[in-house]
């Protein structure tokens, strides 16, 4: 049968469902009385021929629930009894409904937000130029084991790894830190991070407007910022002569 047939008999079975019902009462009627004729010319009575007949066809409801679920869109049927049933059931007891759509809610709705995390962090690759080379390196105290044990290193530190480096292509560090910004309407409060000069090549990005840091600038401690896109179109309107602009801030560490 072709999809559009099939999208007929759904329409047929939607639209014309009673006249269906009697088109399928009178088929399996005429079904009975042809059998029944036959067992009658083979010598039954009247009412043994009737039984003999409906015994063949193997009973007249449960004949006609079979037409019915092997009809397409026959499930659109099923699905109406569902829903009915369900909305009974709730008028019946709204109190006990009530929670238990409550409980439904909460329970998708932290599942949804736990696959968000995983999708986000597990999931799907970072935005960044070969994401999968990418790692992340800390000091460790003697004898830890979990990450409370871990702990950022010193610039020192970092300058040595990778004056010293032959194993990764660059190296970077980073620092979570927060930003007061003033000067431009009220003062807010924004999560920002101390980065190395080396941080946007190892990331493999680059700045939509102007540049990045400059090594020169990293060693004589110069204070520079780039800042994200969306802090660009909120606080400062998207304005296009942002680029060598002062802001007012102050950064303290975040711990």
């Amino acid at each position: 049968m072709t999809l559009l047939h099939r999208l007929a008999s759904i329409v047929r079975w939607i639209f014309r469902r009673n006249q269906a019902e009697r088109d399928l009462n009178d088929e399996l009627q005429t079904f009975v009385d042809m059998a029944a004729a036959d067992e009658i010319r083979d010598g039954a009575t009247g009412a043994e021929a009737r039984r003999r007949a409906a015994v063949q066809l193997g009973g007249m409801e449960q004949a006609k629930e079979r037409v019915r679920g092997a009809r397409h869109g026959a499930w659109l049927d099923v699905a109406g009894r569902d829903v009915r049933y369900g909305l009974r059931q709730v008028r019946r007891n709204p109190a006990f409904s009530a929670i238990a759509i409550a409980t439904l809610a909460l329970g998708i709705g932290g599942t949804t937000a736990m696959f968000g995390v995983f999708d986000a962090v597990l999931v799907r690759p970072l935005p960044y130029a070969d994401a999968d080379r990418l790692v992340m390196v800390w000091d460790w105290e003697t004898g830890g084991t979990d990450l409370t044990s871990r702990f950022n290193s010193t610039p020192a530190e970092w300058i040595e790894w990778r004056r010293l480096n032959t194993v990764f292509t660059d190296l970077a560090c980073t620092q979570p830190a927060d930003a007061t910004l003033s000067g431009h309407g009220e003062p807010e409060l924004v999560p920002a991070r101390k980065v190395t000069w080396t941080f946007w090549s190892v990331l493999g990005v680059q700045p939509m407007l102007g540049r990045a840091f400059t090594e020169d600038e990293d060693n004589k401690g110069v204070r520079v910022v780039i800042i994200s896109h969306g802090l660009w179109q909120r606080r400062f309107g998207g304005a296009s002569d942002i680029v060598g602009r002062a802001i007012p801030s102050t950064t303290s560490p975040t711990k």
